[in-house]
């Protein structure tokens, strides 16, 4: 997935303008059109792109409600704006930004200079996932996002955590639980963690397994069982490519059954 193109949503009522982004873009970058807010929302919710250029000025929903939007919906908070408008006022640059815009950029552009933005912005996003990806995988509470991303990391958490002695609980049951398609799903997680959601599962569910042996009351297997692993052997294969050891290394020889 790292080595796909970026995504680019560009949303303008104007063909021409819409257009001349695309040929700004479309050499580094895949891109999606949509010619006004309302379908713009549509199309940033089933995609998920990896960033959005929105006019101001647009029918249907303008950029500002759209940016607002977007920025306190839990699918697609986390995706950086360029907003792009013709109005000059400090004022209307204000209320851009307070809606959610992370670049407020007036027309006419100049095309090295919106490249810039973007190239900024997927880089600054980028090194705030691979920063977050290894905490994640260890820490996952103690990760610091925005307010709308915590809550659905909260979230996520929560129902993760309550599911894990299910064997059937996988990718597709915790998009059912959180409401959301699976897909959507996987690219909200992914662009917030650099983390496969799955691997993510999988990692809550060993750690919970490490807890429970640090409690000196189950057995290998009893364990295993309990953080929703059906075999015992892949559970130990699993354990010792996370840990670095095989459960009963982790115990220190109080085991009362073997890993094989």
């Amino acid at each position: 997935m790292e080595d796909e193109k970026k995504c680019i949503l560009i949303i303008e009522d104007n063909e021409d303008v819409r257009e001349l982004i695309k040929l700004c873009v479309e050499q580094d970058y895949a891109t999606l059109e949509a010619a006004d807010g309302a379908e713009g929302w549509d199309m940033a919710v089933s995609e998920i792109p990896d960033l959005i250029i929105t006019d101001v000025m647009m029918p249907e929903m303008d950029g500002n409600e759209f940016c607002k939007n977007l920025k306190n919906d839990e699918r697609t908070s986390h995706i950086p704006v360029i907003m792009l408008t013709a109005r000059v006022a400090v004022e209307q640059q204000i209320e851009g930004l307070e809606n959610g815009a992370d670049v407020y950029l007036t027309k006419p552009f100049n095309a090295q200079v919106l490249q810039s933005y973007i190239k900024n912005l997927l880089k600054t996003k980028e090194a705030l996932r691979l920063r977050y990806s290894q905490k994640m995988l260890f820490e996952p509470t103690g990760v610091e996002i925005g307010t709308v991303d915590k809550k659905f990391m909260e979230r996520l958490m929560h129902v993760t955590e309550a599911n894990l002695g299910k064997s059937e609980f996988h990718v597709a049951e915790l998009a059912k639980e959180i409401g959301m398609s699976k897909t959507v799903l996987y690219k909200k997680f992914f662009a917030i963690t650099q983390t496969p959601i799955g691997g993510f599962i999988k990692s809550l569910r060993l750690k919970k397994a490490a807890q429970l042996f640090e409690n000196d009351k189950l057995n290998i297997s009893e364990v295993a069982w309990e953080v929703g692993f059906s075999d015992r052997k892949h559970f130990s294969k699993e354990f010792k490519k996370f840990f670095g050891k095989t459960p009963s290394e982790y115990l220190g020889g109080r085991a009362d059954d073997e890993d094989a």
